[in-house]
């Protein structure tokens, strides 16, 4: 007999996606006061389930708990987007370099496609349709890498940089045109695959460094001048 998975928590699983979804993407501001009555309403929902999701998301650091006040989405910080940036690419970098040496013929041409697909949408397509191809762009390169606890960490530290790199969409146009962002990828993709990999984490560091360069470039109000 196959035990039923409960509504309760199939409604927190479904609040957390679509609540995650709406603070990577920026729908809900950072550092805005989770309100669970309005979202209760919006979602359709009780509070059961939506302070389960708040709960979950504070431990993927998308979300802060204050103690008797309830849940905050997780402020942005030039501090913290430096932070980050330095730690993923040290995560990332690893994860990049074992997939390296794992990777099989099918492997390189999972990235190879992966990057073609993410340059025919570059610049022309919805904004959800990139992320979700940038994603896949940056999963196919650590495909490879046997590490589960690696690419588990690294998933996060992905997600945690999306909001920032979603800001971009919305910056200066002088500082983003500067920026040949499909040359970058094809670049690393071709450095991965023909196992060069020094050069393809070298390209790679300054591929996440440049987009955090670029944000605190475009938004000195959020970040400070740079």
């Amino acid at each position: 007999m196959v035990e039923e998975t409960s509504p309760r928590r199939t409604d927190a699983t479904l609040a957390a996606e679509r609540l995650r979804h709406e603070i990577l993407s920026g729908g809900v501001a950072p550092g805005s006061k989770l309100k669970l009555a309005s979202l209760a309403e919006r979602y359709a929902m009780s509070r059961g389930p939506l302070r389960e999701a708040a709960t979950r998301l504070a431990a993927e650091g998308l979300v802060t708990i204050e103690d008797q006040k309830g849940f905050r989405v997780t402020a942005i910080s030039r501090e913290d987007l430096l932070d980050l940036t330095a730690t993923r690419k040290r995560i990332e970098l690893l994860a990049l370099r074992d997939s390296i040496g794992h990777g099989d013929l099918a492997w390189e041409g999972h990235v190879m496609a992966a990057c073609h697909v993410l340059d025919r949408v570059t610049g022309s397509d919805p904004a959800q349709t990139f992320s979700d191809r940038h994603r896949a762009f940056h999963e196919a390169l650590v495909a490879a890498c046997p590490s589960t606890y690696l690419l588990r960490f690294r998933e996060q530290l992905y997600a945690l940089t999306e909001r920032y790199r979603n800001l971009a969409r919305h910056g200066d146009h002088r500082v983003r045109d500067a920026r040949d962002v499909s040359a970058e990828h094809q670049a690393i993709a071709e450095a991965a695959v023909s196992r060069r990999a020094d050069e393809a984490c070298t390209l790679l560091g300054e591929h996440l460094a440049r987009t955090a360069e670029v944000l605190i470039e475009a938004y000195p109000e959020l970040f400070g001048a740079s």
